[in-house]
């Protein structure tokens, strides 16, 4: 009831705002901050997946092209706003491109608190009291001290929320309309998923800000020109509709139990539901107008549509990493709550949450992968490379030696088929080419003219069209057999001491020389001349849907 929000209330001596009001909100947007980037810092590490977008980015400054592996145009990593944003940074600093990534990730993150607070500050009236809520409960998990770095664009897509939301709030204030349309229309660049935000937050501009339907086109034009010019370079330079990652993980499925057993993985583990409910509710019982519940709703409403896609596609193998943005987004109209006996009690309950939260409560597979496929990605890379800070390629590359990453090794190995190496096909520009499961570490191993054959499917053309044949951990279901990889990448005419596997590798070889087989690799091996652009363009939604068994797949452990 109107009755009872603040706006019917005159204001009491402890609400009114003084002179240094804003100095105490300044202060406490700082110490935010400050505690992130401590925080973050604390905990600095780059992920395996990390590295694969640090190869893709040492391909591009050495002049490559956007790819993995030299003569292969997979286009290996979710986000493209990452990718070159790394590159550049890496281009301009000279510096080591883990490093850049690393410390992008935590200047992200801190940036991302820093706007979301202001944005919340700036919805209930900039000029009061405030008291820090929501951003307690960020503060506190141990998934945001993680993924504050890890060289992912975990990190970029908190800036993205975070920032959207500061503009959305200004322009639903008459602020400025275009820098927010073209920062909504970055969406799907920085992950496929945040283009489900995008119409809450556009629709909520209209609503608030409606120019007429000649204006609202222009502003829909500007804000996917970007996005949509990305879309016909990938349709025609890697020849499909998506990320290579999001067929690997087969993003279109529906996992929802998978999904259910993620999304209670993060919140029961850290008791998340009652300090939502004690900050959510308030920041929109404290707003004053309708149009500020409107610019509220939004965050919320995609919050939800980004928890479904969650549950839908099954989560994820790192804990927590995919509930982050779901958290992020519906605690920003909550960030901070105006000063009030109401809001300073759940304020205080939240606080002492937030300490047993930061100080007690953990995963009970540290260090270890989780009985539902879930792993405390950091812990477990922590103990396997003995580095506390694994911020560089060189822990993961001294923890998993490798005989061929040294001298001058020719030919391909294939460690499912046995130890040394098989002839190589002559049309490879490499002179080695190694397969295995653990892309990142892998492809660190090795220099960039070394072909890495991702067996998992990430950074593979072949891989990734596998029908689904596990079912343990996300990502980690399509192993494709060591069969196909001698057959697409051993010297024809090689005889292979195993008869069975030799038969097997001469069935798939005519395969892969015909029909859908051969369109694929085409796409992706072939020059990129016009012609080719112009047949990938047009052959992506077809190229895309293809899928193909292997039978039985062994897989991984």
């Amino acid at each position: 009831m109107l009755s009872l929000t603040f706006a019917d209330r005159p204001p009491s001596a402890a609400t009114r705002s003084p002179l240094w009001a804003p100095t105490w909100n300044r202060m406490i947007t700082v110490v935010a901050a400050a505690v992130m980037a401590f925080a973050g810092w604390q905990n600095r590490w780059i992920s395996d997946d990390g590295l694969i977008a640090v190869r893709t980015v040492e391909q591009l400054l050495a002049g490559n092209g956007p790819v993995f592996n030299i003569g292969e145009r997979v286009e290996a990593n979710t986000s493209t706003a990452w990718t070159y944003l790394i590159t550049v940074v890496s281009w301009l600093t000279r510096g080591d491109v883990a490093y850049v990534s690393v410390l992008l990730g935590l200047m992200c993150t801190v940036g991302a608190v820093t706007f979301a607070m202001l944005g919340a500050m700036h919805l209930h009236g900039g000029s009061r009291w405030f008291l820090p809520a929501g951003v307690l409960v960020v503060l506190a998990l141990p998934p945001f001290w993680e993924f504050a770095t890890s060289g992912l664009e975990t990190g970029l897509a908190f800036l993205w929320i975070g920032l959207s939301w500061w503009l959305l709030v200004r322009a639903a204030s008459d602020g400025p309309v275009l820098p927010l349309v073209f920062v909504l229309g970055l969406a799907p660049l920085v992950r496929p998923e945040l283009a489900l935000v995008y119409p809450t937050f556009f629709g909520a501009l209209l609503v608030l800000r409606w120019p007429g339907w000649w204006p609202a086109a222009r502003w829909f034009a500007m804000s996917i020109a970007l996005p949509a010019a990305y879309q016909i370079f990938r349709m025609g330079y890697y020849g499909l509709l998506v990320p290579n990652t999001a067929l690997a993980k087969e993003a279109g499925e529906s996992r929802w139990a998978r999904g259910l057993l993620y999304a209670g993985d993060t919140v029961l583990t850290y008791q998340l539901i009652g300090p939502l409910l004690a900050v959510i509710p308030l920041a929109l019982w404290a707003l004053r107008t309708r149009r500020k519940l409107i610019v509220s709703l939004a965050p919320l409403i995609a919050g939800i549509l980004m928890l479904l896609y969650v549950l839908r596609v099954g989560g994820d193998f790192m804990h927590g990493r995919m509930m982050l943005p779901v958290l992020l987004l519906v605690l920003l109209p909550a960030m901070v709550l105006p000063l009030h006996a109401v809001t300073a009690l759940s304020c205080t309950a939240v606080t002492l949450w937030a300490v047993v939260c930061a100080v007690a409560l953990d995963v009970p597979y540290k260090h270890a992968v989780g009985p539902d496929g879930i792993a405390d990605e950091r812990g477990f890379y922590v103990l396997r490379t003995q580095d506390p800070h694994p911020v560089t390629a060189e822990p993961y590359v001294r923890s998993s030696p490798n005989p061929l990453s040294t001298g001058n090794a020719t030919g391909l190995h294939v460690p499912d088929a046995g130890p040394g190496t098989v002839p190589l096909r002559t049309d490879q520009p490499a002179r080695l080419a190694v397969s295995g499961k653990v892309l990142g570490t892998l492809g660190a191993s090795f220099p960039l003219d070394v072909l890495v054959v991702d067996q998992l499917g990430l950074a593979n053309a072949l891989g990734s069209h596998m029908e689904l044949a596990c079912g343990q951990r996300v990502g980690h279901e399509k192993p494709l057999p060591a069969a196909y990889v001698l057959a697409d990448y051993m010297a024809p005419g090689t005889s292979l001491p195993d008869a069975r596997l030799q038969a097997e590798v001469t069935r798939i070889r005519s395969e892969l020389a015909t029909g859908r087989f051969r369109d694929l690799l085409e796409a992706t091996r072939a020059p990129l001349t016009p012609r080719r652009f112009w047949d990938n363009l047009v052959g992506a939604p077809a190229r895309t849907a293809f899928r193909f068994s292997t039978g039985n797949a062994p897989c991984p452990s």
